[in-house]
């Protein structure tokens, strides 16, 4: 993604599906991709759970561009990294479409070559990413063993509060899960530094 933010900038915008890795199905925590593209001053916008047309134009645009790279017929990768490549360019550039007159999109729309926001002028800000999973409260039922789990990880809440509900809030300050009781009480801070700048921006969180 970052190659293509080189080539056209970053978008202000970027609709995907539920699926992995943009959109998580259980819909439970905020997605990891999610947080990477706000902090790159993205908006996410996730389709509803089996709704693909939602993201009609693209549906029917990778139909498009199957057949015309005729993907089928590659011998390798590398070969149809280069039909698709030239499927694109051709799409954008020469092909003349009904709608607009018979013109191509590149004479109709010059602004698709124009970067509004290029890539080496804008900056990772985790911040904002921090400050989006921050408005989320993640309730969780600690199990018979006393622990939690969120983003994969166990977390150990005690006993004592075996088969109750708690309530999880990040806190960006200390990089970790403030886990609460029902009446918003601090039972435990979790610190949890896979949400640091580095493994967010590598999207290493999960290694």
């Amino acid at each position: 993604m970052l190659e293509i933010f080189k080539q056209w900038g970053l978008p202000k915008a970027i609709r995907t599906d539920n699926g992995a890795p943009f959109g998580v199905p259980s819909r439970d925590v905020v997605p990891v991709m999610s947080l990477w593209l706000i902090a790159w001053g993205i908006q996410p916008i996730l389709n509803r759970p089996r709704r693909p047309e939602q993201n009609a134009h693209v549906e029917s645009n990778q139909g498009t561009s199957q057949r015309w790279a005729e993907v089928k017929q590659c011998q390798n990768l590398q070969q149809m990294q280069l039909r698709l490549d030239e499927a694109c360019r051709f799409q954008r550039d020469q092909y003349r479409v009904r709608r607009l007159g018979y013109a191509s999109r590149k004479n109709v729309f010059p602004l698709l070559y124009h970067q509004d926001r290029p890539l080496e002028q804008a900056h990772f800000d985790i911040t904002r990413a921090h400050q989006h999973l921050a408005q989320v409260v993640y309730p969780r039922k600690v199990s018979s063993s006393g622990t939690i789990s969120l983003y994969g990880r166990p977390f150990q809440v005690g006993w004592a509060h075996k088969h109750k509900v708690v309530l999880l809030k990040f806190d960006p300050q200390q990089i970790a899960w403030l886990c609460m009781d029902r009446d918003q009480n601090i039972i435990n801070t979790f610190v949890d530094l896979r949400f640091n700048a580095d493994n967010l921006f590598n999207l290493t969180i999960f290694q």
